[in-house]
């Protein structure tokens, strides 16, 4: 069973990327308090994860992927990642001297003000603009590590981010090919209800 069956997510995050020549966009889900993070079909894999409705994502490294079955029955099959517990302390790399601010809207909405980096990622070089905040966003970095998953979320997949970032540094925009950028933070209400879900290893 599940110690918290009922969760509520007061926040979306979404980003734009390029793909193959077109924009796309990707959102994410977030409860501040907990930083634990929701990734939805719909929103998360742009509705290519057969399967699968949505995952949840703790700051424990513990990842919970549901879905039905062919038989209906729903489902949470367990993950973890020892890469979302990682403790990094500094940026690995140095800042540029340049900021920005990601998620102007005219709703009165949050917005973030990024200082741009030059991350030393192993042999990789990666500028990026990252912004301090109150959550720990190792969780959305690290899923795409997971052993054993069928579906990956169509961003941060490059580079492990928490072995180079510390857990409170959210990447707002990031000079790659999918050329990621941080749209808008903006209130939401979605709630999941666990208890539904058997859980399975």
């Amino acid at each position: 069973m599940f110690a918290q069956k009922s969760l509520n997510f007061a926040e979306m995050l979404t980003y734009e990327y390029v793909q193959e020549g077109q924009k796309k966009e990707f959102s994410v889900y977030l409860d501040r308090k907990s930083s634990t993070w929701l990734f939805t079909n719909a929103d998360s894999f742009g509705g290519t994860a057969d399967g699968v409705e949505f995952v949840v994502a703790y700051p424990n490294g513990k990842y919970f992927v549901c879905g039905t079955d062919d038989v209906g029955q729903k489902f949470c099959q367990t993950f973890d990642s020892p890469l979302a517990r990682k403790n990094t302390v500094k940026i690995s790399g140095k800042a540029l001297g340049k900021s920005r601010v990601f998620g102007q809207n005219k709703y009165g909405w949050p917005t973030f003000k990024g200082q741009l980096y030059q991350l030393n990622a192993g042999r990789m070089t990666q500028e990026l603009y990252a912004a301090i905040v109150s959550f720990d966003c190792r969780p959305l970095y690290a899923y795409n590590s997971l052993l054993g998953i069928e579906h990956y979320l169509p961003v941060f997949q490059q580079i492990d981010y928490p072995s180079y970032l510390p857990k409170n540094q959210l990447i707002l925009s990031e000079q790659s090919p999918l050329n990621l950028t941080l749209l808008s933070i903006s209130p939401t209400e979605y709630f999941i209800n666990l208890s539904e879900y058997k859980r399975i290893k």
